[in-house]
C-alpha cells in the first residue's frame, strides 16, 4: 500500500509531466505506419490494459483509475516476469498475416527502466525480448513483428505481453494493442491505412484530426463499408465530453461515431470493443480497463444510405476532441471497401507434353519449352490501358513464330532489352463475373552453352513478369505488379518469376572462370 506521502510526490510528478504535454497538444505528430491501397483482407486490433486495481481479478466496476492504487496484472504463472497479459486471436485457414504492429506503454514509466523492451510471445511459444523500433515521446513504444509472428507455427490462440514497465498508483495507465492485417480469399476488397503519433486532446487543447485518401468507394447504387479503429490513453468510464468524429470529403460537416458501448459524448471511456461489443477472450478480461482504450467501430452500422461515407468518395478525415476528459490518442486505422481492378496473372513452364518443370525436374541444355501465363481481371472495376511485361533471361531464345495470343492483345518484342509487351483490349479485363481468364503461350529455347550458365551464376533463368493498367472509374494506376508462380488451395497467389530450370551437371567449367558473386 502506498503512503499518502508518496501518492502526493507521485501526484507531483504526475502532474508536470501532463502539463508538459498539455502545453504542446501534438507531441509527435501523426504518420503513415502502414498502408495497402488494394488487399482483399481486413484489419483488427488485439490488446489488454496491463494496470488494474488487482493483480489477477478483473475489474468490471464504474470507478477510474484516479480512485486506485493501480498495480500490475500478471497472468502468466511465470515467475521471470513482473506484469503480463494476454489476447486471443483467430485466423481463418485460408488467411495469412500481411502486417502485425505492436504498440505498448504508460502514462508514466520510471526514469531509469527499459520502458522500451517488452517481453513478447505467439500461441504455444516461448517469450521472445523485444526492442522497439520507435519510440512515440517515451509513452508508447512499437514495433514491427510481422516477421516475427509469421514464423511462428501457430497464428492463432494467445498472445502474451509482459513486462510493460509502468509507475504504480493513483491515476496510472498502461497497457498493448497489436494491429494486425490480413489477406483473404474471401474477403472484400480494401483501402487499409494506419497512422501512429502522440496526441493531448483536452479542453484547452480540443482537437486532433487525421486524413486518409488514395482510395475511391464503390459507385452508386452499392452500398459503402468501412470501420475506424483507435487506440488511447486515460479515457475514463465517468468522464464525459471526448467524441470522435467522422467525416468524408463530399459530406458538409462532421458525424459523432458511437456504438452499443461507446457513446458519442463519452467516446474514450475504459474500454477494449470491436463493433459495439466489449472483447473478452483476453486475460484480464475487465469490462472496465480503468484507462487503456482500444476500439473498432463499424460505420456502416452508422452508413444507412451512405449518409455519412458516400459513393466514389477519394477521401475521409477522423477527428478526436474533448471538451472535458484527457485523451492521449497514439493510433488511428481506417478500413473501407473500394472500387479497383485486380489482374491476377499466373505463370507456368512446362515441356512440350505440358509437363510442368520445376526445380526438382530441370531440362537439359538446349531444351525448347512453353512459357504460358494466363490473366483475370478479379476486381470490382473495369481495367484499361493495360498491358503485361515479360522480361526473357538472355540465356534463352525466343520463338517468336510461336507466340499464341487471344483475339485483342496484341504484342512487340525490344530485342536490346529483351522485353515481350502484351497489350491487353479492355473488352478482356472487364471487372470480376464480367471476365475470364485468357492464356498467352509461346516457346523458347535453353542454350546449349554451357558458358551462358557461368556467366549467369546459376541454373535458374528467372523470366520476370509484371503487369500495368488503370480503372476505368476508380481512375487507380497500378504500376509493376509481380505475376504469381503458383496458387495455394485457398486461391491465394504467391509472387515470384516465371522460371525455367536447367541441369548443366554436364557441363565442366574452368576453376579460375568459375566465379560468383567474386567467391
Amino acid at each position: 500500500m502506498k503512503t499518502k506521502k508518496m501518492t502526493k510526490i507521485w501526484g507531483l510528478i504526475l502532474l508536470l509531466t501532463f502539463s508538459s504535454i498539455s502545453y504542446s497538444q501534438t507531441i509527435v505528430p501523426f504518420k503513415k505506419r502502414y498502408e495497402s491501397v488494394g488487399i482483399n483482407g481486413d484489419l483488427t486490433i488485439i490488446g489488454n490494459s496491463i494496470l488494474n486495481n488487482s493483480v489477477n481479478i478483473p475489474y468490471n466496476g464504474n470507478g477510474i483509475n484516479n480512485d486506485f492504487n493501480m498495480v500490475y496484472v500478471d497472468i502468466d504463472n511465470d515467475p521471470a516476469t513482473f506484469s503480463s497479459s494476454s489476447a486471443d486471436y483467430s485466423l481463418a485457414s485460408c488467411d495469412r498475416i500481411v502486417y502485425a504492429g505492436l504498440y505498448w506503454g504508460s502514462v508514466l514509466a520510471p526514469s531509469n527502466s527499459n520502458a522500451n523492451t517488452v517481453k513478447f510471445k505467439t500461441p504455444g511459444g516461448a517469450y521472445q525480448t523485444l526492442t522497439a523500433d520507435v519510440s512515440l515521446n517515451n509513452i508508447i513504444y512499437y514495433k514491427d513483428v510481422t516477421t516475427l509472428i509469421n514464423a511462428a507455427p501457430n497464428k492463432s490462440g494467445t498472445y502474451y505481453v509482459a513486462n510493460v514497465v509502468s509507475t504504480l498508483g493513483r491515476n496510472m495507465a498502461a497497457g498493448w494493442s497489436m494491429v494486425i492485417v490480413y489477406e483473404g480469399p474471401n474477403e472484400s476488397r480494401k483501402f487499409i491505412s494506419t497512422f501512429d503519433g502522440f496526441n493531448h486532446v483536452s479542453s484547452g487543447y480540443p482537437t486532433e484530426s487525421f486524413y486518409y485518401n488514395g482510395f475511391k468507394t464503390p459507385p452508386a447504387p452499392s452500398p459503402v463499408e468501412g470501420r475506424v479503429g483507435v487506440a488511447a490513453l486515460e479515457g475514463d468510464l465517468r468522464l464525459v465530453g471526448d467524441r470522435m468524429a467522422f467525416r468524408a470529403d463530399s459530406k458538409p460537416g462532421f458525424t459523432y461515431l458511437y456504438d452499443a458501448q461507446s457513446a458519442t459524448d463519452n467516446f474514450f471511456n475504459s474500454k477494449i470493443t470491436v463493433d459495439g461489443a466489449v472483447v473478452t477472450n483476453r486475460n484480464l478480461n475487465s469490462t472496465n480497463t480503468l484507462s487503456w482504450d482500444q476500439k473498432i467501430i463499424d460505420l456502416t452500422a452508422l452508413n444507412a444510405g451512405n449518409s455519412i461515407l458516400g459513393n466514389d468518395e477519394t477521401g475521409v478525415t477522423v477527428r478526436v476532441e474533448s471538451r472535458g476528459d484527457e485523451i492521449f490518442t497514439f493510433l488511428n486505422t481506417f478500413a473501407v471497401n473500394i472500387i479497383e481492378p485486380v489482374l491476377k496473372v499466373l505463370t507456368r513452364v512446362e515441356d512440350t507434353s505440358g509437363n510442368e518443370i520445376t526445380h526438382n525436374s530441370p531440362v537439359p541444355l538446349g531444351t525448347t519449352v512453353f512459357y504460358n501465363i494466363s490473366f483475370e481481371n478479379v476486381g470490382t472495376d473495369n481495367a484499361t490501358n493495360t498491358y503485361i511485361i515479360n522480361t526473357i533471361p538472355f540465356n534463352v531464345t525466343l520463338d517468336q513464330s510461336s507466340i499464341t495470343v487471344p483475339t485483342g492483345v496484341t504484342y512487340s518484342y525490344n530485342t536490346g532489352t529483351r522485353e515481350l509487351r502484351f497489350n491487353i483490349d479492355k473488352s478482356l479485363v472487364q471487372k470480376k463475373g464480367l471476365s475470364q481468364t485468357h492464356l498467352i503461350r509461346y516457346q523458347v529455347t535453353a542454350s546449349n552453352n554451357c558458358f551462358d550458365y557461368t556467366d549467369a551464376c546459376t541454373n535458374l533463368l528467372q523470366n520476370s513478369i509484371a503487369s500495368y493498367y488503370d480503372g476505368e472509374q476508380s481512375g487507380t494506376n497500378i504500376a509493376g505488379t509481380p505475376g504469381f508462380n503458383a496458387i495455394n488451395g485457398c486461391g491465394l497467389g504467391t509472387a515470384g518469376s516465371m522460371d525455367l530450370f536447367v541441369d548443366t551437371s554436364s557441363c565442366s567449367f574452368d576453376s579460375e572462370l568459375y566465379l560468383c558473386n567474386d567467391t
